[in-house]
């Protein structure tokens, strides 16, 4: 069953047994001195393993007070002003704790050298589309057939259609009259940020780049939009992806232990970001 979100003291938090955690999504600065001890006894109640909060950067003393650790840094997120730490406590040794293979360290020097996939090279496809409702169907199929699990219902189509209702906007490339390769982009207006998130690929045309090309056209999309900041979220384990970030000019901001459940297990993520238009680094 998919974690749920509501609203606590004005913040968007997201939490459940699938994700095994509290997720502070969005930051209300009205409840700076209510939000930190109303995570911690939601999470003890609920036994979960981890809080993680994305929060600005004036907020932080009181979340370091109560134990918190740093383990992300995007730059001037905030509409240009004011950086975005991503904080955890963990309730757990267990949670807290990753294997050596799986460490950032680790993670980026995996990416360092590309991976040449042998008996593939580019084709041509249907072109580039941005994805409507009627599309949802079809996407929520590849996204299930891709993710065993994943932290938000993508699998659903449902879902997909409430999230192109709002800020969601998807992507797709398409081959044949099919969509074979998806991303998506959340753009918060106010805050002048994307997300670059729910990358997906079917194996027959992954090597290919489809990736990197429906990143490059969000950036462009965010652009237009006068978007600041565009940063993703991305699987630690997932090297092609991670470089595919790197590739197009994205700057590591952290690693985040132990954080999504996706793919029948919780996995630990990397975050970049990249600064699009007016910001300073």
């Amino acid at each position: 069953m998919p974690d749920v979100i509501e609203h606590i003291h004005g913040c968007v938090v997201q939490h459940g047994d699938f994700n095994d955690r509290v997720y502070l999504m969005q930051f209300n600065p009205d409840a700076f001195c209510h939000i930190v001890p109303a995570l911690d006894t939601l999470a003890e109640e609920k036994g979960y393993g981890k809080i993680i909060a994305k929060i600005p950067a004036d907020a932080w003393r009181p979340f370091q007070a109560a134990g918190y650790a740093q383990e992300a840094l995007i730059p001037a997120f905030f509409s240009g002003r004011s950086d975005a730490l991503f904080v955890a406590k963990y309730l757990s040794p267990e949670r807290e704790g990753v294997a050596q293979s799986e460490t950032a360290d680790s993670c980026l020097k995996a990416i360092q050298n590309p991976t040449i996939v042998s008996g593939k090279t580019a084709v041509p496809v249907g072109g580039l589309t941005t994805c409507g409702p009627a599309d949802a169907g079809e996407m929520s199929a590849i996204y299930g057939r891709m993710f065993k699990s994943y932290p938000f219902p993508i699998q659903d189509a449902a879902y997909l259609e409430r999230r192109m209702a709002t800020d969601g906007a998807y992507y797709g490339i398409r081959a044949h009259g099919r969509l074979v390769s998806l991303a998506a982009a959340e753009f918060d207006r106010h805050h002048l940020t994307a997300e670059m998130t729910d990358f997906a690929t079917l194996p027959d045309w992954q090597g290919l780049g489809l990736a990197g090309c429906l990143l490059a056209h969000m950036n462009a999309q965010a652009c237009q939009l006068r978007i600041g900041t565009a940063y993703s979220i991305a699987r630690a384990s997932s090297p092609g992806m991670n470089r595919v970030f790197k590739k197009s000019g994205y700057r590591y901001a952290g690693f985040l232990k132990n954080n999504t459940q996706i793919s029948g297990k919780i996995e630990s993520m990397t975050v970049w970001y990249k600064q699009l238009h007016g910001h300073a680094e």
